[in-house]
């Protein structure tokens, strides 16, 4: 809807089920067994979640309604890793060192599990 708006010409192509060959199972057997294809895979992961959830159009990338197994699965896992993330909620300087801040920098880290 949004490329439409901006006037994006789109083609649509029809593919017939039995025409498209299913890698899902293979590619996720590939990534268990190999531990750097794990490890980049995972990566890659943290890596698009961080970039829609810090992605300036909110309306159109929000985060709280994507599903984490499905993107995981893009990725090549069978289940979502937990992975560690970095959100900033807002850009403040860091000028005090009360308690308080360290508390609010310390809660900048989410710990993401599926």
């Amino acid at each position: 809807r949004y490329l439409k708006h901006a006037k994006v010409p789109l083609n649509e192509y029809n593919f017939s089920n039995n025409k498209i060959a299913n890698v899902q199972s293979q590619l996720e057997k590939l990534i268990m067994k190999n531990f750097y294809l794990f490890k980049s895979a995972k990566e890659a992961y943290r890596g698009y979640i961080q970039a829609y959830a810090s992605h300036s159009l909110k309306n159109v990338f929000v985060v709280d309604q994507l599903d984490l197994t499905l993107v995981a699965k893009s990725f090549g896992f069978q289940v979502a890793p937990a992975v560690n993330l970095t959100v900033n909620s807002s850009k403040r300087s860091n000028k005090s060192n009360s308690k308080g801040d360290k508390f609010r920098q310390n809660k900048k880290q989410k710990f993401m599990r599926t």
